[in-house]
């Protein structure tokens, strides 16, 4: 049977290369192809795209990535269209896989959408996900509820990092480092590294970074020894749990990193700088800020770890939201004690498991 994964962003390619290890334990009669990076590669071999240069946030940085993820739609659409066919997961980007999922549908494919888009929002959800998913699979349990209500066969078993994390082994381990998530994606790089320069000549800490599978080590580290020069820092690449694990505290950009960073009880400061060309695209389309942009504020839906956003972040903002951390402070403490109850909201750490579970019940009832 064949099935086919279709994922963008590093998190969602982590977590299709997971579900295709939980897959094969449950049968090995399976034939995987997908769109992904270099983890789904890694699990399934060649790919029929390579989606990890496609990440992008504001409309400028869209129509950059535009002609390869057009390209790798053509290359999705083609191999859908040849063979038998069988089940499509896709994981989250939305833009992207939405209209897959329509095209694999009406080519015969049962659909499954694991981590849907905009599953964290607390107001609506998907509203084309009834006519383009058999099954979704969603990692916030009130969307699980939102999403049956508009007709969706949805289901929550839990948050899939608490999975990837259990298996990985991460453990707190202690120790005195700042952890820097500076992002997944070059144009992050680009925003973050100078203003993290600038944190670095105030504090003694030695930073470490954890840098994403889909950039480059060597291309990282040249531009931190530009920026901040003399430094002992150290690069971690493909173990974010170990970075975080040994860290007293962390600088985090915002996305799933900033709940990595919770389940891992790693305190932490959330920073996102804008560009002036993405505030003028923001006002030019009416974009309204949400209340909160990290994954552990949105989760508690009230303010837990600092969020710093916008054009003109200071050093002396991001010290003053840092420095409390580092010490055995309140700030600390009611972080720690948070991260505790987003862990139980989240509920079990086998959802990689059950959606295989789901997965190989579907397939063995058509």
């Amino acid at each position: 049977m064949r099935i086919f994964l279709s994922a963008g962003e590093a998190s969602g390619d982590a977590y299709a290369a997971a579900l295709v290890e939980a897959l094969r334990k449950t049968n090995t009669e399976l034939g995987f192809e997908g769109i992904g990076g270099k983890r789904l590669a890694g699990a399934i071999g060649s790919l029929v795209a390579d989606s990890s240069k496609w990440g992008a946030i504001s409309i400028v940085q869209s129509l950059r990535v535009l002609p390869r993820a057009f390209r790798g739609w053509i290359l999705g659409k083609r191999r859908l269209a040849t063979g038998t066919p069988g089940l499509f997961v896709a994981i989250d980007f939305g833009f992207f896989n939405i209209r897959l999922c329509r095209y694999a549908k009406r080519r015969g494919w049962k659909v499954l959408y694991f981590m849907p888009p905009s599953s964290w929002r607390r107001d609506r959800q998907g509203r084309d996900l009834p006519d383009v998913a058999d099954l979704v699979v969603t990692p916030f349990p009130w969307s699980a509820e939102i999403l049956k209500g508009i007709g969706v066969d949805a289901y929550f078993f839990g948050h899939p990092l608490k999975q990837l994390i259990r298996e990985a082994g991460a453990a707190r381990t202690g120790g005195s480092t700042v952890a820097m998530l500076p992002g997944s994606r070059t144009h992050e790089l680009d925003r973050n590294l100078p203003m993290f320069a600038e944190v670095a000549r105030s504090l003694t800490e030695r930073f470490e970074f954890a840098i994403s599978p889909n950039l480059d080590l060597g291309e990282v580290r040249a531009l931190w020894n530009r920026l901040a020069p003399g430094r002992d820092d150290l690069f971690t690449q493909g173990d974010v749990y170990g970075v975080l694990g040994r860290a007293r505290a962390a600088l985090v950009c915002s996305g799933t990193a900033t709940l990595e960073a919770a389940l891992m009880r790693c305190a932490h400061v959330v920073v996102y700088r804008v560009t002036k060309a993405m505030a003028r695209e923001a006002k030019l389309i009416g974009f309204k800020m949400p209340k909160f942009i990290s994954l552990p504020n949105i989760v508690l839906d009230r303010e837990s770890v600092p969020e710093l956003v916008g054009l003109d972040i200071s050093t002396a903002d991001i010290l003053a939201c840092l420095q409390p951390l580092l010490a055995d402070s309140p700030e600390r403490e009611a972080q720690l004690r948070d991260f505790d109850e987003i862990d139980r909201v989240l509920g079990g750490d086998d959802a990689i498991t059950e959606t295989a579970r789901l997965l190989v019940e579907t397939l063995r009832s058509q």
